[in-house]
């Protein structure tokens, strides 16, 4: 019987190392064309050029929807302040920054309470642009006393308005907001600032599309007007004050 010589990397031959070799550098290559042709404006970038561009294309061209048909190109903050009378208010702050400092940045595992202001504000957007200019008119004026109930029958009193379920909602998200807002303001700066009211307002800025992508984003804000202090049943203030005291840590 004859024995079988098993073959190990040392002893295999020279030219299939040179192969797999070449084949190595130029993926590595081709890795780093594909990095540089993605990335920010650069100078490798600026000095490769045409050259560069004409590789990629269209062989290697990335298209972004295979992976997102539908990417997430627009981020919502919602920011707060609270009011001592109606003179003086402390400044703003971003209420979605403190939950993404506190939940998300540097975590593995991000906890969902890091999206309860991103969402509220995304749904408030949503529905802000769908009322009417003098809807929107109504939300952000300032409301010291039954705040909502005096939105609404301006809102119903308008020759042209929403149907009766959007305006519900949309006061429904206003509250909400509110609320939100009274318990932030209290765990930040204290129950004991006697606070007269509340202000929130949402923040969107809206990435730049692909080809656009050195410029600087699109940012807007809609104006929401001041609230009286609210807080729902059952509401756990020891809880949401522990959260946002452990989100600035």
């Amino acid at each position: 019987m004859s024995k079988r010589t098993e073959e190990t990397p040392g002893n295999r031959p020279i030219w299939i190392k040179v192969v797999a070799g070449m084949l190595g550098a130029l993926l590595c290559a081709h890795l780093f064309a594909t990095a540089v042709y993605v990335g920010p404006a650069n100078a490798a970038k600026q000095s490769l050029g045409e050259s560069l561009t004409s590789y990629m294309y269209p062989m290697f061209q990335q298209d972004w929807n295979l992976f997102a048909p539908t990417p997430i190109s627009v981020e919502y903050d919602l920011l707060v302040r609270g009011w001592y009378d109606d003179e003086r208010s402390t400044d703003w702050v971003s209420a979605t920054e403190t939950e993404v400092d506190g939940n998300v940045l540097h975590s593995l595992a991000p906890s969902r309470a890091g999206i309860v202001t991103r969402r509220l504000a995304g749904h408030m957007r949503e529905q802000y642009r769908e009322v009417t200019p003098a809807e929107r008119s109504v939300l952000s004026g300032d409301y010291h006393t039954d705040a909502w109930d005096r939105m609404e029958a301006r809102m119903v009193a308008l020759d042209e308005h929403s149907s009766d379920e959007r305006i519900s909602y949309v006061l429904r998200l206003d509250r909400a907001m509110a609320a939100y807002a009274t318990q932030f303001v209290w765990a930040r700066w204290g129950r004991d600032q006697d606070f007269a009211y509340v202000e929130f307002k949402i923040r969107v800025t809206r990435a730049p599309r692909f080809d656009d992508r050195g410029d600087e984003p699109e940012v807007t804000e809609r104006q929401f007007g001041r609230r009286p202090l609210y807080r729902y049943d059952a509401q756990d203030e020891g809880a949401f004050t522990d959260a946002i005291e452990r989100f600035g840590s």
